[in-house]
């Protein structure tokens, strides 16, 4: 019996697999998929699964947004576009070393923060925007080094 359960397993992963390397038809898109996506639909076909695949996962995202939610990822968006290429690229890590740090980890920093005071937060967010852009690349490249000793 647990020979079939494994032969099952490892057919539905790779059907899995197979249906991801192929990526998404248009149609296999709910409503509010298409909705969100429907400006991409032209060259959706001539996009590459993966990236099908994250756009699919966004678009589920966004359309489970609150009002509130969605105007703040688009100030947010808008902040991103305005900023230089180097700033980008902060931006980026950072955001490879949140997705780095387990679940218990991002809920302790997010419970920190949120305890922070308004005042707190913006000294803060001072302190690190007045850093040149080198030091705040050290500070941040100093971070990962030290989380990479500690695994």
């Amino acid at each position: 019996m647990k020979l079939q359960q494994l032969i099952v397993c490892g057919v539905l992963s790779l059907s899995t697999w197979v249906a991801q390397a192929a990526g998404i038809a248009w149609d296999q898109l709910n409503a509010q998929q298409q909705q969100v996506l429907a400006p991409m639909k032209a060259r959706w076909d001539s996009l590459a699964p993966e990236r099908q695949e994250r756009l699919s996962q966004g678009a589920s995202r966004w359309a489970a947004m609150s009002p509130q939610e969605r105007e703040r990822a688009k100030v947010r968006l808008n902040q991103f576009k305005q900023m230089t290429p180097a700033e980008k690229e902060v931006v980026k890590k950072r955001l490879n070393v949140l997705r780095q740090l387990s679940p218990q980890q991002r809920q302790a920093l997010r419970e920190k923060w949120q305890r922070m005071t308004p005042e707190q937060r913006a000294r803060a967010l001072d302190r690190w925007r007045s850093l040149p852009a080198a030091q705040r690349e050290q500070l941040i490249q100093r971070r990962l080094d030290r989380r990479a000793l500690r695994q």
